[in-house]
């Protein structure tokens, strides 16, 4: 018994140790994984892969805007997510946000928060419109950008609009190339329908 009793505290120690390393390990290899996307995506888009090796971010330019990546794997503390940010040359007229409907948006819905409907009953059940400016959003949320979100709906995208800013990001990191391309292609959707307008 006295032997146990003085393995216990050995034993209890090496397990912690053997945790954490695993911990570290587990992390290093899924911010490389970040930080290899970021670098595919930094050569087919002309971009470079800056920042640090816990927070990689990737920078292009589209349509001579600035475009800024950041991929940050969740925490206790923070929700994972995928981010893509643009600074527009000139403000939009009023904020908007385009978000997946969950449970709690849709009771918000029904106690009389702003919905933009835009008559596609798909689109409407699936995503949330609010701005203040009705018109500004029917007109950028077209038929092209609606297909962009409905197929993306399964990673719950969100798009802001708020002066200069557009951010699109869906709430988990990037695991594939593909992936990295298909939230591209509807941030560029969406810049694309800003300068059309």
């Amino acid at each position: 018994m006295d032997i146990m009793e003085s393995l216990f505290p050995v034993l209890y120690v090496f397990i912690i140790i053997i945790t954490i390393a695993l911990v570290i390990v587990l992390s290093l290899w899924r911010y490389r994984n970040i930080k290899r996307l970021m670098e595919q995506q930094a050569r087919k888009r002309s971009g470079t892969v800056v920042g640090t090796f816990l927070l990689p971010l990737l920078k292009f330019s589209y349509r001579a805007l600035p475009v800024v990546v950041t991929s940050v794997p969740g925490s206790k503390y923070r929700h994972a997510k995928t981010e893509v940010n643009v600074t527009l040359l000139k403000p939009v007229p009023k904020d908007l946000t385009i978000q997946k409907e969950s449970v709690r948006l849709r009771l918000g819905k029904a106690l009389g928060a702003i919905d933009v409907q835009l008559d596609s009953d798909e689109f409407d059940r699936e995503f949330l419109i609010k701005t203040q400016d009705e018109r500004f959003a029917r007109n950028l949320v077209n038929y092209t950008l609606q297909n962009k979100l409905l197929e993306l709906k399964q990673e719950k995208p969100r798009i802001s609009l708020e002066g200069t800013w557009l951010i699109v990001q869906v709430p988990r990191v990037m695991k594939t190339e593909e992936e990295y391309d298909q939230l591209l292609a509807l941030t560029f959707t969406v810049v694309d329908r800003i300068q059309e307008l």
